[in-house]
């Protein structure tokens, strides 16, 4: 009886989790980002770390013009794009920037070798925790606050 009731209980946990889970359009979602005002295009990936239920979004954005002022401006908008999107809305983003268009940068490798070390810099104009590195790493909270500030 035990293991009928805990193969039930593992059965309806994972439904639940699968029926919360939308799936990201990153073709779509690239299209959307590429329409914002400065940006030239962009790659985004979705990542799992850890489980197979955590789900993260991350985007590299291709600018014209990588310094802070800018790059904060897009980031805002960026959160209005994401807040919208039912595929991403709810999830952790990571948003990094390369300067250029996406033609510029074939392949991924090119693309991470070529991130510009701003956000540190970003984060704090947009009075964020310091970010990791090259990605400015937003909560869906963040990403809501951020989209507000734009609208």
């Amino acid at each position: 009886m035990r293991v009928v009731v805990c193969v039930l209980w593992a059965t309806l946990a994972l439904a639940g989790c699968a029926s919360r889970s939308v799936e990201v359009d990153t073709a779509g979602f690239e299209t959307r980002l590429s329409a914002v005002a400065g940006v030239n295009g962009a790659l985004v990936e979705v990542r799992h770390p850890g489980l197979p239920t955590n789900t993260n979004v991350a985007i590299w954005l291709f600018l014209e013009s990588a310094d802070v002022e800018s790059v904060a401006t897009i980031a805002r908008k960026v959160a209005d794009v994401a807040r919208d999107d039912d595929g991403v809305r709810g999830r952790q983003v990571n948003l990094s920037v390369v300067k250029g268009k996406r033609a510029d940068f074939p392949t991924r490798q090119e693309v991470v070798r070529s991130t510009v070390p701003v956000m540190h810099r970003v984060a704090e104009a947009l009075g964020l925790p310091e970010s990791a590195g090259q990605k400015l790493v937003l909560t869906p909270e963040e990403i809501a606050r951020l989209a507000d500030s734009e609208g």
